[in-house]
């Protein structure tokens, strides 16, 4: 039997805008979009009325590391003694000198209280950035790490995860060993993953990963049709690395485990770098992108690269984003954001990010748009999430407005007061389930 749920308003990002509608939804999946006043009620004898409210697609992030949500937790144990000793004393050996204000000291600082953490606060850590996720409205993630423990508990989770592996080489020969065993992975998980989970690759960054990887993961791709993701013109650092062949870069790989190496090419872009290799193709999801010029951008609008956006960690952590006018000029329906973790962010609320940098470039339809069913395309998902579509699955946000407030108002929210996947409600009044 089917079920309804009413609302004053349902943006579906169909390009419609459905006004004293009812969101018919049977077994799971959409069926139709139907005047409350026209419904037949034989056909849907359960209906929920949510009366003066605003229903959106679930959202889609693009960018996060949930593992880090907990990262500041307190343990107890001499086994956490000696590691965060063994830690420190690591941090202060190869970051020594560096300001705690910059990127590489904080990023040294973040892994440093991350490998203290046992494996079930690890674990316990990731569970809860998923929840927080789910809360704010988010149906879907782009997960990056390089740890493949995550994954059974992504697998047994209704909500859509994209888990892209992070990788990192400093030789040709650690390049070799790295694919390896990410491929190993990946072929493990593709035979053992739910309907809900997808896996890619995500090299960290030009100053992180050798040539010799970025070759053997273009072919990998290319052949398998893997989505890619990496970050693109992220730092100071980076751009002085491709310039000089150094920079503190150096010291924050040294301190991961890996040698020093010099950039193939000097003097040039992040992305005229990655070009050299052929990684600029349209299965690229690059982030950041905060010293991208307007060359870079054309190469990247040119070859459909797509961006996962992520304003508010960029302004944290470098002071610097990427502007928004910008992004709309060169990633028209390319684009989606990304809130990284709360180790760099206040919270994991898409709504927030679209609402730091939008300043009436986009209307209320536009805005949802870029939360749902783009970045559901850019993960190539589109076919079952995105929009209140026939036949997709039922993934939506149910928000309640005041009496003074329109479907608009939707944007001045941070997260809804009803979360469902797949017709089942899994966050009531701003509680999991």
């Amino acid at each position: 039997m089917s079920k309804g749920y009413s609302a004053k308003w349902i943006i579906a990002s169909d390009g419609n805008l459905y006004e004293d509608c009812t969101l018919v939804v049977d077994e799971g999946k959409v069926e139709k979009i139907v005047k409350t006043s026209e419904l037949d009620t034989n056909e849907c004898k359960n209906v929920k009325d949510y009366g003066r409210c605003v229903i959106t697609p679930g959202f889609v992030n693009l960018h996060n590391h949930l593992q880090y949500t907990d990262v500041d937790i307190k343990q107890g144990g001499i086994k956490y003694i000696f590691k965060k000793a063994y830690t420190q004393f690591r941090k202060h050996y190869f970051i020594a000198g560096i300001k705690k204000t910059s990127f590489v000291w904080r990023l040294a600082d973040l892994l440093s209280k991350y490998f203290c953490l046992s494996a079930d606060n690890k674990l316990s850590s990731f569970k809860k950035g998923l929840e927080l996720s789910l809360l704010s409205g988010t149906t879907c993630v782009a997960q990056l790490s390089k740890e493949s423990k995550y994954f059974k508990v992504l697998n047994d989770l209704p909500i859509k995860t994209y888990l892209f592996f992070e990788l990192f080489s400093d030789s040709a020969e650690t390049s070799k060993e790295e694919f390896r065993s990410i491929q190993k992975k990946i072929d493990k998980l593709l035979k053992q993953k739910s309907d809900n989970t997808f896996v890619g690759v995500a090299p960290h960054s030009v100053c992180s990963v050798h040539k010799r990887l970025f070759k053997i993961l273009v072919k990998y791709c290319r052949k398998n049709n893997i989505l890619m993701t990496i970050r693109i013109s992220e730092s100071n650092e980076e751009k002085d690395w491709l310039k000089y062949g150094f920079s503190d870069i150096d010291l924050l790989n040294e301190f991961g485990g890996h040698k020093k190496f010099e950039p193939i090419y000097k003097g040039v872009t992040s992305v005229q770098y990655l070009a050299q290799m052929d990684v600029i193709n349209k299965r690229l999801i690059a982030s950041y992108g905060n010293y991208l010029n307007d060359d870079d951008l054309k190469i990247l609008k040119e070859n459909k690269v797509s961006l996962a956006y992520c304003p508010r960690v960029s302004e944290n952590l470098h002071g610097k984003m990427l502007e928004f006018d910008k992004v709309l000029e060169f990633f028209p329906d390319r684009f989606g954001f990304g809130t990284n973790s709360l180790a760099f962010n206040k919270d994991l609320s898409l709504l927030n990010e679209l609402r730091f940098v939008n300043k009436g470039q986009l209307n209320t339809l536009e805005a949802i748009k870029y939360l749902t069913i783009v970045p559901a395309k850019i993960l190539r998902l589109d076919n079952i999430i995105g929009s209140l579509e026939k036949g997709k699955d039922a993934d939506f946000n149910v928000f309640e407005l005041n009496e003074n407030e329109d479907y608009n108002s939707v944007l001045e929210k941070s997260r809804p007061d009803y979360v469902y996947i797949k017709g089942h409600r899994k966050v009531h009044k701003g509680k999991i389930r």
